[in-house]
């Protein structure tokens, strides 16, 4: 009896069509028969091929290094000679992919041919950007701060259609220019049928209608000259979700609160994403006498500070009511 229930067994296993290939599975549809395919990140675009690996590398390391085996997990690299030149042009490092490819050479990392590659929303690391909600500001915030460093930068943000699809855009900032790539392929009410390039050289952010702040590009080459990054609500961005363990409040030269107390931090954060709003572009103000610094697990918020209270960022003035003794 058990001999027999056995031999069911292998026969619904082989029934289902799926097989392991190198930790890839080989798709039934038949318009992909004989293919495996292999979820992943980006750790090296080159020439002709790209590097795919299971776990998502720091994308600001260009050089895999065949050691990072237990970090980077199963790791391929796909020859790019079938794939469209739009997309081959347009993958950056980090981004989350879908690589349909053929037999894989055993090595590490393994040798393989894509035949197509898709984007996949990454949840965890993208700008995630739907019509109730928006994640991972913390991403957006941090290539703000590398671009007005002048620091090499990119991002991936993913704007959702009403309908409900995907319209991905890898932001580049190098060498004091930024490029963008506009993938709409996957908007199944849209018209665009490759990835299309822009280039822009100014960033630019400003307060709109009192309630959100725009973040866009400008002068742009072919946009009309400007390229909207997003329209977000000023409580959600000015001070974007993270993990805050420590504030310091600076007023002419002298450190006037510095701590670690997540109560006093929190309550501090809620005034500035409670108060009032107003464009500095459209009053006078006096000057900021300091500056508030929030610390957080993904990075550091950094505000001019009136002693009235007041704190301003993103060219835009809060009354907070933040009085320090």
């Amino acid at each position: 009896m058990k001999y027999f229930l056995g031999i069911i067994l292998i026969l619904l296993l082989t029934a289902c069509g799926t097989s392991l290939d190198n930790g890839n599975k080989t798709q039934g549809d038949s318009s992909n028969e004989g293919h495996n395919e292999m979820e992943g990140y980006v750790a090296s675009v080159e020439d002709n091929r790209v590097l795919v690996v299971e776990n998502r590398l720091d994308p600001t390391v260009t050089e895999f290094d065949p050691q990072q085996h237990d970090e980077a997990g199963n790791a391929i690299y796909f020859s790019l000679e079938e794939i469209e030149d739009s997309m081959t042009n347009s993958l950056i490092r980090g981004e989350k992919i879908q690589v349909t490819h053929g037999a894989v050479a055993e090595s590490y990392p393994g040798q393989s041919s894509a035949v197509a590659i898709k984007r996949i929303v990454d949840e965890d690391h993208d700008v995630v950007i739907k019509l109730d909600q928006t994640l991972n500001l913390m991403v957006l915030e941090q290539f703000i701060q590398q671009v007005e460093k002048s620091e090499d930068a990119i991002m991936r943000v993913v704007q959702y259609t009403t309908e409900g699809d995907p319209v991905f855009n890898n932001y580049m900032f190098e060498n004091g220019e930024h490029s963008i790539k506009v993938d709409a392929t996957q908007d199944n009410f849209g018209v665009a049928e490759t990835i299309r390039d822009v280039s822009c050289p100014q960033l630019e952010y400003y307060l709109i209608d009192n309630q959100n702040i725009m973040f866009e590009l400008t002068g742009c080459d072919n946009e009309g000259g400007a390229l909207a990054i997003a329209s977000l609500p000023i409580a959600d961005i000015i001070v974007p979700e993270d993990i805050y363990h420590r504030i310091e409040v600076i007023v002419n030269d002298e450190v006037v609160l510095d701590s670690n107390d997540k109560n006093e931090i929190g309550e501090i954060i809620t005034k500035i994403r409670e108060g009032t709003p107003q464009s500095v572009m459209t009053m006078t103000m006096m000057a900021p006498e300091g500056e508030i610094k929030l610390y957080g697990k993904n990075g550091t918020i950094q505000f001019d500070y009136q002693k009235a209270g007041n704190v301003i960022r993103y060219n835009t003035f809060v009354e907070a009511g933040l009085t320090f003794d």
